[in-house]
């Protein structure tokens, strides 16, 4: 029998071996030799089963109950991101924890994850939001994220479309200490990448306009607007359990979104991949409102593991900067940041209203729900909320390679390494609007209500 280490220790090798097939496109002739190779030294039945599964995984498959790898069907689900869920289980992994011990089930904060009555785990896809909390909490391996890098690597491989990484400003010292964006830009370009973009500089485009939301939503002492936009989970978590203030929202797309629908209006042939920490990212860019802008979904570990796979060391690459965002769009990364960022802006749009900006930052599901729940009880001091799902922001985020503390330190350095503090100063934020026909260049505009740039930045959550 496998002890619990061996379980643990097979995803890593598998994903190696996965991303190298695929990079050197032999994936379909080489997965039955992985499966081998790796469970060579299993000789069980289940164990073999959930080798060939977390290989399915690996290739952004379902898991099935063979210790096969592929079924016939399963090929053409390989060439795109699809729309099943993103957060899978494995029932040969699952080792059948006691109840006290059942660390997925309470770590979940929309109690989709249960266990039948043999004690193995069972997912409820209709709760289920894709933060992937559960599968770092899982002590088997049971529970894994599907990858999407094997569409990826064969887009890149066959470059039929110019592809452009959209990097979240999380990515501060995630490759190293020694690798700085224009290392990872440079790595990105080997991998066959049209460019990489900073997510932080749709950030910007999104504090104009939450500084300007705030500026109309909140005249009262009482009125207050929720922020947060760029996490999936908190808005989720407001969705099923606090809908009655979904119309205190902010109604902006994540900077996320933003990216991908500002890069595709101008230029339509282009794919954006979205590289991040969070595994609720997935989830988010195939939900209904929001397919199409953002076409893949990789977390650090997995960009590492395509790294390594295709023997590329950013740091051993010479940096071709290409430095874009705000201070401001920087801070995103962390807690406090968005309300950091929106603050600054108004003391530059708004100086009045700056003056009267009350913000909250909280972070982690208990802290989120208790703070929605003061503010429906009429006990919240502050006019501005800003809510992130991990602790420490998307630092803390499941596909991290950085502990959040870490994280946060190499987020704030980033910040303070850029030539602008708000997007008020920033020429890229301009030059985005006057290709678009949003700005002549002088002014900014409010990003508000009705226009091409506006709407490609707009969200309604309201049911």
């Amino acid at each position: 029998m496998p002890t619990q280490t061996d379980n643990l220790s097979i995803r890593p090798r598998i994903l190696f071996q996965v991303a190298k097939a695929a990079w050197e496109g032999r994936l379909f002739e080489s997965r039955e030799e992985i499966c081998r190779l790796v469970h060579q030294e299993f000789q069980d039945k289940a164990t073999r089963r959930h080798v060939a599964n977390q290989i399915r995984i690996a290739m952004g498959l379902e898991p099935h109950n063979s210790d096969m790898v592929l079924n016939d069907n399963d090929e053409l689900a390989l060439m795109g991101m699809g729309s099943d869920p993103v957060v899978v289980a494995d029932p040969d992994g699952c080792r059948a924890c006691p109840p006290g011990a059942r660390h997925c089930a309470e770590i979940c904060p929309v109690s989709a994850i249960s266990h039948d009555d043999f004690g193995v785990v069972q997912i409820d896809r209709q709760k289920c939001i894709g933060d992937g909390y559960c599968v770092d909490a899982c002590s088997f391996g049971a529970l894994a994220q599907k990858s999407q890098f094997v569409p990826l690597i064969e887009l890149l491989r066959q470059k039929t479309h110019p592809v452009y990484a959209s990097v979240a400003p999380a990515f501060a010292g995630q490759f190293g200490p020694d690798v700085t964006p224009g290392n990872l830009r440079t790595a990105l370009l080997r991998l066959g990448f049209a460019d990489m973009v900073e997510t932080a500089l749709y950030a910007d485009l999104i504090t104009i306009k939450e500084a300007f939301e705030f500026n109309h939503h909140v005249k009262e002492q009482t009125d207050f607007l929720i922020t947060s936009c760029c996490c999936p989970v908190w808005i989720k978590l407001i969705e099923t359990k606090f809908p009655d203030l979904l119309a205190h929202i902010s109604p902006s797309v994540s900077p996320m979104v933003a990216s991908g629908r500002v890069i595709k209006a101008l230029e339509p042939d282009a794919k954006v991949v979205f590289i991040g920490p969070c595994v609720a990212k997935k989830t988010e860019a195939q939900l209904p409102d929001l397919q199409g802008a953002i076409d893949f979904v990789l977390t650090f570990q997995e960009l590492a593991t395509i790294f390594a796979a295709a023997d590329i060391d950013p740091a051993g690459l010479e940096g071709e900067e290409n430095a874009q965002a705000s201070w401001g769009g920087r801070l995103y990364g962390r807690t406090g940041g968005v309300s950091a960022a929106v603050e600054a802006t108004l003391k530059k749009l708004v100086p009045k209203r700056s003056e009267t900006f009350r913000p909250l930052q909280v972070d982690g599901i208990p802290d989120c729900t208790q703070a929605m729940e003061n503010i429906r009880q009429g006990r919240l001091d502050a006019n501005f909320i800003e809510g992130m799902a991990c602790k420490g922001g998307c630092v803390g985020g499941p596909g991290r390679l950085l502990p959040p503390d870490e994280g946060a330190r190499q987020v704030n350095r980033y910040g303070d390494a850029s030539h602008t503090l708000t997007p008020v100063e920033n020429a890229h934020v301009y030059q985005i609007l006057v290709r678009l026909g949003q700005s002549e260049g002088a002014n900014l505009p409010e990003l508000t209500g009705k226009s091409v740039m506006a709407d490609l930045l707009a969200r309604s959550l309201e049911k």
